[in-house]
């Protein structure tokens, strides 16, 4: 997969979600893909030609070696492309990100047009990356000189159908724990590279770490980025025990936009095991036909970690409209559903009632983490959100909220002054008793800058 396995890997059976048509159940929102979305197939063929490019210009320029493989590339172009591609993973990651950054820009003028909020906020947030430049790019030297890490390896045949693996060498001797983690971005810049520090420092506490991406907007939809993601876990879930991870224990993590998608699965994949189980041998009580399910369930999963997450869309709209995302382009995420596309309402939803208790009872151990401080996503989404889980019958729900914290602290202010609080959360969930113990052996975290600096600059995030 990928170019990195010399063998063929499962890609999993396809989720539920992702067969088409009003496939989510009773109350859940209509489901249907997305018609104004790029076009899968011309994207790889420009992606493709622009890489072309870029390779034939790296082989030019390294002499007689490089002239014989650009030859033997026009004969077998895998030859050269698998050649650079072990070689130079900086080129090729550049390339393909400037590839999709230019498609997200061109494809987004007509939802952002340019507006004041928008253009104001987004220099805020380019001020602020260069401030913390010196720090990010050790991070991305990490991310692409590390031998433990498995990048670009695809899950699906969909664009950014692609997962980082964090491998720990503990992994070598026998099976250790895994966290599936979805990243953030607003649903239009988020990117698995983003979860880059979190996995180097689960690395070091014996974790596997699989970095999970999926399409942003307005590549996708809401329905689009829920396929993805239920695709990669069915792809972990297929894969992950021949390099060294535990099935049996494995979690799931998500930031901001993707504790939303995240949620949103569950409780979709929930209600859709208490359809099959009520209905054997059908797959579902929807009438669009029989269905498998996927090789995993939500009681497959030994918890799951939502930090700052966005839980309620028609509530926040106004909100979230003062911090660039427009009304307009939360309509078009959501195909005009924003309450079938809210976690917190999806259980509401259900006509039956018997159906959403027995759905909110099978989830794992659900724990939410949130800011006070957060001017993205305020902390009472998390804190409604954990009531009517509680409500409906779910098991386990803890609701963590933090004086002083904002909405990007867990992920970039924290790990920068030397702090973490996704690890300290993480490692009790995973090794129970043993978590205290092993988080105190993990070397400290030495600070990248003074603690007075970073809370300066994050003054400047925008979100």
């Amino acid at each position: 997969a990928g170019g990195v396995f010399s063998r063929p890997v499962r890609e999993g059976p396809m989720p539920l979600r992702s067969r088409g048509g009003n496939s989510r159940p009773d109350g859940f929102g209509k489901c249907r893909p997305c018609g104004k979305r790029l076009s899968a197939q011309k994207e790889i063929q420009t992606r493709l030609q622009n890489l072309s490019a870029e390779v034939d210009l790296h082989l030019s320029s390294m002499g007689p070696e490089g002239t014989s493989l650009l030859a033997a590339g026009k004969a077998e172009p895998a030859t050269a492309l698998a050649y650079v591609t072990s070689t130079c993973p900086l080129l090729i990651a550049s390339a393909e990100f400037f590839v999709y950054g230019s498609l997200l820009a061109l494809s987004t003028i007509r939802w952002f047009r340019f507006g004041i909020v928008a253009v104001v906020l987004g220099f805020r947030l380019i001020v602020y990356a260069l401030l913390l430049l010196p720090a990010f790019l050790q991070v991305a030297y990490a991310y692409f000189h590390d031998g433990r890490i498995l990048r670009s390896i695809r899950f699906g045949k969909e664009p950014r159908n692609y997962l980082d693996i964090y491998r720990p060498l503990e992994a070598l001797e026998g099976p250790v724990p895994v966290v599936v983690a979805i990243m953030g971005g607003a649903w239009i810049m988020g990117h698995r590279a983003w979860n880059a520090q979190l996995g180097l420092r689960l690395m070091d506490a014996g974790v596997m770490l699989v970095a999970v991406d999926y399409r942003n907007f307005p590549q996708g939809c809401v329905p689009d980025m829920i396929e993805d993601i239920g695709r990669g876990l069915s792809w972990v879930f297929a894969n992950i025990g021949d390099l060294g991870g535990d099935v049996g224990n494995t979690m799931l993590l998500a930031q901001s936009a993707g504790a939303h998608l995240a949620a949103l699965l569950l409780l979709d994949h929930s209600l859709l095991e208490v359809s099959a189980t009520r209905s054997p041998g059908s797959g579902s009580a929807d009438q669009d036909g029989p269905a498998t399910l996927p090789e995993w369930s939500v009681q497959s999963l030994k918890g799951f970690l939502g930090v700052s997450g966005i839980y309620d869309l028609p509530t926040l709209a106004p909100h979230l409209a003062t911090r660039g995302i427009h009304p307009r382009i939360l309509n078009h995420l959501t195909l005009g559903d924003l309450a079938g596309c809210s976690p917190a309402r999806v259980l509401d939803n259900v006509e039956e009632r018997g159906k959403a208790s027995e759905a909110a009872a099978r989830l794992p151990p659900i724990y939410l983490l949130h800011g006070q401080a957060d001017k993205s996503a305020p902390c009472w989404s998390s804190e409604h959100f954990g009531d009517v889980l509680r409500r409906m019958g779910a098991t386990s729900v803890t609701v963590d909220l933090r004086a002083s914290m904002t909405h990007t602290f867990p992920v970039i202010e924290g790990p920068l002054k030397g702090l973490d609080p996704q690890v300290e959360l993480v490692l009790p969930m995973l090794f129970d008793q043993e978590g205290g113990r092993r988080l105190a052996s993990l070397p400290p975290m030495r600070p990248l800058f003074p603690a007075w600096y970073v809370d300066l600059v994050a003054r400047i995030m925008p979100y």
